[in-house]
């Protein structure tokens, strides 16, 4: 199974945007349809050899709806429907979009769409005609099963195709792995127990085991767990490798080559067509031209390059004077389309696909940032937050905060969480230590957040860590925070540890600046192992600032 199936490949890449795109009609978020495709997809990969004769269809479908299904249900329980589903379409509940979806969008029967949603026929009809009447624009009548058609087509165009087929292979064999792994630590350590027993003169009651004596087993690795400690807070964590160790540490597969080298044959956008690109970007970085002059360089999984040759961009300025690189973690759109850099007096957007660049006037010249929530842009400095809209595709309104999400922020000199309450008028609530000094954005996948901090002077009491200035602090679904405290054995940058993403299996994944090099590192949050992800190969000339992109959740 090391090497992928090519039916499988070509199964799912025969798919894969289809589904995509009727993931995100139902669910209402560009990144999560992805997360339900692949993890169908995933689960497909496990079980192909048992189901590559019948009917993948089958195995599959079911498996993506359903979800987009009880995922969109959530988002209603929590508050309303998602701000990204297309405004016509949020009239209707989760389960009229799947069924209108079924049958307008993929063309099923009544009978097909009841099999995929486990529901009645009559259900589906009547789910079908309310739909309908939803869509029904004042007195007009319901609309035809075209002109649905027409609305959804028209609301799935701007999802874009991610390649899943390599990621879906990959992610099952590493489930595969690990499962083998837990079996075998299981039973290893039952034949331990028995085998004790047996030497201690207790004879242990089995049937059809034979048990081997200790001298005769083969020590069987446990799964990797780090070395968790536990503040006189109750706040646990871990300490993330020695700066300089980085490159002994295995490396995870998470989508971006082992080493970024910005020395590496790149191709150059001024020599390409419109609509070459077969994948949009899995990260984006800076190359300066000359002193505060930048082009943007476009990087993929397999370490191919593009070079943004039509595009120079300036240092941003702040109102303190500061200067410093136009790139932020919030680079991507939320469907990877697009990628958004501030400039003094405009917001410039690259689009990854057609290869052109879109330009909208901001009133300041001291603008900071640009980011994208979502496919909501956004871009701000200390004279005020703008909203610009590029076309009817992009929304130009700031997307209303759902309850439930989640950010630390500075306010008035203090951080705070803001829990984003049904409330607007109920305010964030101060946090004390170590969420002090944060560093940078807090990066969402929807169950779990995470940030980076600078520790005070006070604030490193109860940490078994050389001299530790920085932490990344993350919490789960369930509100459990869990460190990475990170020691001073040589001296780190200010912003050595910034957060930038999610994997799709859930790892964080944080920039680490150090003398030794700049590495982008994950660490997954259950277990407290960090591996490598990718050697940045900075220099005078880059950098360490990038962006994540396609493979990743930065939301």
């Amino acid at each position: 199974m090391r090497e992928i199936d090519a039916d499988f490949a070509d199964y799912v890449r025969a798919r894969e945007l289809r589904l995509l795109r009727a993931a995100h009609l139902v669910s209402g978020d560009v990144v999560r349809a992805e997360r339900l495709v692949l993890r169908a997809f995933t689960s497909l990969a496990l079980h192909w050899d048992h189901v590559r004769g019948k009917v993948p269809d089958a195995y599959v479908r079911p498996r993506v709806h359903r979800a987009a299904v009880t995922a969109a249900e959530a988002d209603e329980r929590a508050g309303g429907a998602s701000p990204a589903v297309p405004f016509r379409l949020r009239r209707l509940t989760p389960r009229q979009r799947a069924v209108l979806v079924l049958q307008c969008y993929e063309g099923r029967s009544v009978d097909d769409t009841a099999d995929v949603l486990g529901i009645s026929p009559e259900h589906v009809r009547d789910l079908d005609a309310a739909g309908r009447v939803a869509l029904a624009s004042g007195d007009e009548p319901p609309p035809s099963h075209a002109e649905v058609t027409v609305l959804l087509e028209a609301a799935s165009a701007p999802v874009r195709e991610v390649d899943l087929a390599e990621r879906a292979w990959h992610d099952a064999l590493l489930h595969r792995s690990t499962t083998r792994r837990r079996a075998l630590t299981a039973v290893t350590a039952a034949a331990l127990v028995l085998g004790g027993a047996a030497l201690a003169g207790h004879e242990p009651t089995v049937t059809g085991l034979t048990v081997p004596s200790p001298e005769s087993l083969t020590p069987v690795p446990r799964a990797e767990q780090a070395v968790w400690h536990t503040t006189a807070d109750g706040l646990r964590y871990v300490l993330a490798p020695t700066a300089g160790t980085e490159s002994t540490l295995p490396a995870l597969g998470a989508g971006l080559p082992e080493v970024i080298d910005p020395v590496r044959s790149q191709r150059r956008v001024s020599a390409l067509a419109p609509g070459v690109l077969g994948a949009f970007g899995d990260a984006v970085y800076l190359e300066r031209r000359a002193p505060g002059r930048w082009v943007p360089v476009v990087v993929w999984g397999d370490g191919e390059q593009l070079v943004v040759d039509t595009l120079l961009l300036t240092d941003v300025r702040t109102t303190a004077g500061v200067s410093r690189p136009p790139l932020g973690i919030w680079a991507f759109s939320g469907d990877k389309t697009m990628i958004a850099f501030a400039q003094p007096g405009k917001v410039v957007v690259f689009d990854v696909g057609a290869l052109t660049v879109r330009t909208t006037a901001i009133p300041s010249q001291t603008l900071e940032w640009a980011s994208w929530r979502g496919n909501h842009l956004l871009a701000g400095s200390a004279e005020g937050l703008w909203a610009p809209s590029l076309s009817p595709l992009w929304p130009g309104p700031e997307p209303p905060r759902r309850p439930g999400a989640r950010e630390y922020r500075v306010v008035g000199g203090r951080t705070v969480l803001d829990d984003h309450p049904p409330n607007p008028a109920d305010r964030p609530t101060p946090v004390g230590w170590p969420r002090t000094h944060p560093l940078g954005e807090t990066v969402s996948d929807a169950d779990q957040y995470a940030s980076a901090f600078r520790l005070g002077a006070d604030d490193a009491r109860d940490i078994e860590a050389v001299r530790p200035r920085h932490v990344i602090v993350a919490t789960n679904a369930l509100g459990r925070d869990r460190m990475l405290v990170f020691g001073e054995e040589q001296p780190r940058a200010t912003d050595c540890c910034s957060v930038l993403g999610w994997t799709v299996r859930g790892e964080v994944v944080y920039l680490s600046v150090a003398p030794t090099g700049t590495w982008i590192m994950a660490w997954n949050v259950e277990t407290g192992v960090v591996h490598r992800v990718s050697h940045f190969l900075t220099s005078d000339t880059v950098p360490p600032v990038i962006a994540l992109g396609a493979r990743f959740t930065v939301g």
